[in-house]
Order: C-alpha cells, then sequence, then structure tokens
C-alpha cells in the first residue's frame, strides 16, 4: 500500500476484500506478523502472557517437583510455537528466565528467594547433575532447525518454493551457506542461516547432523557434498581435486552403470604420478563402499534419528551435551532412582551439593547474623553444615548405628556426604540391595531434615526411637510402592530388610 492514500481508501479496500482493517504489526495465530522480531518491544506480549500464567498459581504450595513441572507446561502452552517460528531475542530470554528461576525456587509471590544452584547446572541433564529444566535458547535453536528438516528434504510447501523462488539452491547449497555464515536475505532467513553456530562449544551442530544418503547421485556433488563420510572428498583429497576434470560433475555424472554394476569413471588433466595413484586407490576404497542406485532419489537424514528424520528432542539432546565423568553420571542416576519420590531424590540432590538452608549456608548469605547461631539445630555442638546435620551430629551418628544393626553389616561413614553416598552399598555387588540402601539414605536425609525443621519451627522434642521408626517405615513405603507384588510385610521388614530384598 502506498504512503499516501485518500481518507477512507482502505475501509472500502477490507470491505470489498470481505476482511479487517488493520496495521502492522499484527497477530495471526498468536505470532505477530510484520514486526521486527530482534526487538524487545515485540516479545512484551509474551512476557505479560508469561506473567499472567504464573499469577494463578500464587498461593499454591508446590514442591520442587510441582515447580519443575509447572515451568515445562508453561513452556509447552505459551512458548513452543513462537519458538518455532522466530529466534526469540537474548533480552527475552533473560528475563524469560529470570521468571522461571523464581518459580523453581519457590518465589510464586513478590518476595524475592535465594537461588541455592546457578541455572547453568539447573538446566543440565539429570544424569549431568540438573534437574532436566529446558534451556531456552537451545530448545529455541532445536525448534528453528526443524525448517532446515523440511528444507533439505522436500516436505516444505508453498513457503519452500517462496525460499526456492527469492533465494535459490538446493540441499547441498543450503548446507554450504549455513557452514559459511552466509547472510542474506530478510532477517527471519538470516536467523536461519544463523542456526548453525549454536551455543556453548556447539557450533556447526546443525551442518554436522545433516548427511547425504545417496541414491541415484543426481545432483549431489561428487566433491563437494558429504555423501560418503563426514568431510567431502575436495578437503579429502586436495590434490586429486586440484587434477580432476569434472570437479563440477555430480555422483551420476562421474560414473555409470554397466549391467546392474555401478563403475567409477575418473578422468585427469594429465597422467598421475605414483604418490598420487596411491592417493586414487584410497579414493577409489572410499566411494566404492557407497552404492549409487539408479532410479532411486538421493535423501538427506538426520544422524541423531534412527529413522533419520530431524526431531527437535534429538536436535536438543546435541545442543545440550555435556561432559561427564562416568562417576559422576552413576552417582547422579542413583540419587534420581524411582524407587524414591521425586521431592525427596531432589532434596538429596540439594544435599549431595550442600546447597540447602542449613545455618551455615544461612550465615554465608547474610541471612544469620550472630555467630552462635550457626550451631546445629539438634545437638546444638558444632556449626551445622550438610555434613555434620547428616553424618557427624550426635543425632545422625546415633541413627546410622541403628540402621548398621538394623541391616547387620558395618561401615565407615566419611565426612562429607558425596563421598559417603558414592560408596554406600559397595560391600555388595547384588543392584537391589544397593538400591535398598539408597532408600535408607533418602528416608535418613529426609527424616533428620524434618526433625531439624519441627525443632526450630515449633520447638518440637528430638525423640531418636521415633525418628529411627519413621526411617523404617518411609523406607519400606517406598520399596513396596516401587514393587507392589513384593511377598513381605512391614513387621518383616523391620525383623531382616536384607532377606526382604531377597524376595522382591
Amino acid at each position: 500500500m502506498e504512503i499516501r492514500t485518500e481518507e477512507g481508501w482502505k475501509e472500502r479496500m477490507a470491505c470489498r476484500l470481505c476482511c479487517k482493517e488493520a496495521d502492522l504489526p499484527f497477530k495471526y495465530l498468536g505470532i505477530p506478523v510484520g514486526g521486527n522480531h530482534r526487538k524487545l518491544a515485540l516479545w512484551k506480549p509474551l512476557l505479560e502472557s508469561f506473567k499472567k500464567k504464573l499469577a494463578s498459581w500464587k498461593g499454591q504450595n508446590l514442591s520442587l517437583r510441582g515447580r519443575i513441572t509447572l515451568l515445562n507446561s508453561m513452556l509447552s502452552s505459551l512458548l513452543v510455537y513462537l519458538m518455532s517460528a522466530f529466534k526469540i531475542p537474548k533480552g527475552t530470554i533473560h528475563s524469560l528466565d529470570k521468571i522461571r528461576r523464581n518459580i523453581l525456587w519457590g518465589g510464586l509471590g513478590e518476595e524475592k528467594k535465594i537461588k541455592w544452584v546457578s541455572w547453568e547446572r539447573v538446566c543440565r541433564k539429570k544424569e549431568c547433575g540438573g534437574l532436566g529444566v529446558k534451556d531456552l535458547r537451545k530448545f529455541n535453536l532445536g525448534l528453528m532447525g526443524k525448517w532446515w528438516g523440511r528444507l533439505v528434504k522436500g516436505e516444505e510447501g508453498l513457503w519452500g518454493k517462496v525460499i526456492r523462488g527469492k533465494y535459490g539452491g538446493n540441499g547441498g547449497q543450503w548446507m554450504d551457506w549455513v557452514r559459511d555464515g552466509r547472510r542474506v536475505g530478510s532477517l527471519w532467513w538470516r536467523d536461519l542461516q544463523s542456526l548453525n553456530v549454536g551455543e556453548d562449544g556447539n557450533e556447526g551442530w546443525l551442518t554436522e547432523g545433516f548427511r547425504m544418503k545417496i541414491g541415484e547421485g543426481k545432483g549431489v556433488s561428487f566433491w563437494w557434498d558429504e555423501w560418503c563420510g563426514e568431510n567431502c572428498l575436495a578437503n579429502i583429497y586436495p590434490r586429486l581435486y586440484v587434477l580432476s576434470t569434472g570437479k563440477e560433475k555430480d555422483c551420476q555424472q562421474m560414473g555409470e552403470d554397466h549391467n546392474g554394476t555401478w563403475k567409477w569413471n575418473m578422468t585427469w588433466r594429465r597422467a598421475l604420478f605414483q604418490w598420487e595413484e596411491e592417493a586414487e586407490k584410497e579414493l577409489q576404497k572410499t566411494i566404492e563402499k557407497v552404492k549409487i542406485s539408479p532410479g532411486c532419489a538421493d535423501r538427506w537424514e538426520w544422524i541423531h534419528s534412527a529413522d533419520g528424520q530431524y526431531s527437535t528432542t534429538t536436535a536438543y539432546a546435541v545442543l545440550a551435551k555435556q561432559r561427564k565423568e562416568d562417576d559422576e553420571e552413576k552417582i547422579f542416576k542413583r540419587v534420581w532412582n524411582p524407587t524414591i519420590p521425586t521431592k525427596v531424590a531432589a532434596f538429596n540432590w540439594r544435599v549431595l551439593m550442600d546447597r540447602i538452608p542449613t545455618r551455615s549456608n544461612l550465615f554465608k548469605r547474610g541471612i544469620i547474623k550472630e555467630v552462635e547461631e550457626r550451631k546445629c539445630a539438634l545437638c546444638m555442638g558444632e556449626e551445622e553444615d550438610s555434613s555434620h546435620l547428616f553424618l557427624n551430629c550426635s543425632v545422625a551418628k546415633w541413627l546410622w548405628k541403628a540402621c548398621t544393626k538394623w541391616w547387620g553389616v558395618k561401615i565407615v561413614l566419611q565426612k562429607e556426604c558425596w563421598p559417603t553416598f558414592q560408596h554406600l552399598g559397595a560391600w555388595t555387588k547384588k543392584t537391589y540391595k544397593k538400591e535398598g540402601w539408597d532408600c535408607i539414605w533418602n528416608a535418613m536425609l529426609w527424616t533428620v531434615w524434618m526433625a531439624r525443621n519441627k525443632k526450630i519451627f515449633d520447638n518440637a522434642e528430638v525423640n531418636l526411637i521415633k525418628l529411627f521408626d519413621l526411617i523404617q517405615l518411609r523406607s519400606f513405603t517406598w520399596i513396596k510402592a516401587r514393587k507392589p507384588k513384593c511377598y513381605f510385610h512391614l513387621s518383616d521388614w523391620l525383623i531382616n530388610p536384607t532377606s526382604c530384598l531377597d524376595k522382591a
């Protein structure tokens, strides 16, 4: 529409076309159209919707597990559609993460809460020491990668035809543009070309994830497409590429079918030297591993999926991949043992990192001012940190002694929680007995922590016998809930837990 139009022209045209009169930007199916999606102002309605959704949960007493579920459900209901269409600005991601951090640590109201664990760790996978909360930036990249998955496979519909008509190119050329960081075209197209940069050292995740599954070889560059390995032949054999007379040919043009057998026919600008002939033999061995099938279409495959189809789940797994030590992975798998209630497992996760509100941690954060207030709430002896409260306090020592006597074993407690949990159950090779001791560990932590809180806030007395009874009851309840067909009763569990696990 021209800038200078007579008054009432838009209204008449809207009436003739049977549509509404509006100005840019406007929303269509919840997505802003016609605005600059790189500007933070365009995303303010999204932030308001996020806050409005959050307001409905104020006053709700949610466990950590409930808050994680709330985060993921809000992500699915409010963000997925938008994140699959646009690359969200970092400023908007930062604002959304700030809201999500407040939700996770209990800040559903106006008051601020302590953020006990870094957001980077929270967004790690559970087996890598995190809580499995989605990283919005990486999730955004994974969702937008679907556009490339459709483009390179030719499943794009009308919008893909527009892209092809406007910018040209095909699957192989597009991968080259993405790899080279090409920045041409509209804002959306430029954002799509920039996906390969990734986050946190994941550069190249997109182009390295797609591989050409060759069929008849038509349109697949013999030298420059990655059709027979993780690199193109021009890079692997640069000297042969220089000497080739078919630098621009595709695979179909570099050979021919002889009675059902494909034979490669490569020609050179001159006779090859001996060392070049050796390179040619290696090249022949490399390309003979790939079968050319005349009449079969070439296609791009996503190597991270079994069916070759691009998926957001596998893309996010690639982007969120963290290095992990084998021992650490084993420990965190034990932390999230399905036998243990999630809220208790999450508490154990925090204990192992010393990220719970013990008096020592509260003193470090300035919540407790006086040095004397740092003493253990149960024994009033030493400073209350995680290791003292659950291992070295007189109450904890008595309970550990009672548990080992009950199980008929002897253990040496370490000074810290992490190594103690790491070596717990090391005296047996049977997995189900190790899981039994994981239940005892979690029941111990939860029971001691509840007793500590009741003494501080309700001035309740500490009864060691009752605490031990609670540990026995909780561990029995958790195991029976996980394995309902176990043929033993509470009375059997109280007398001989090892024998009960043998029956499980």
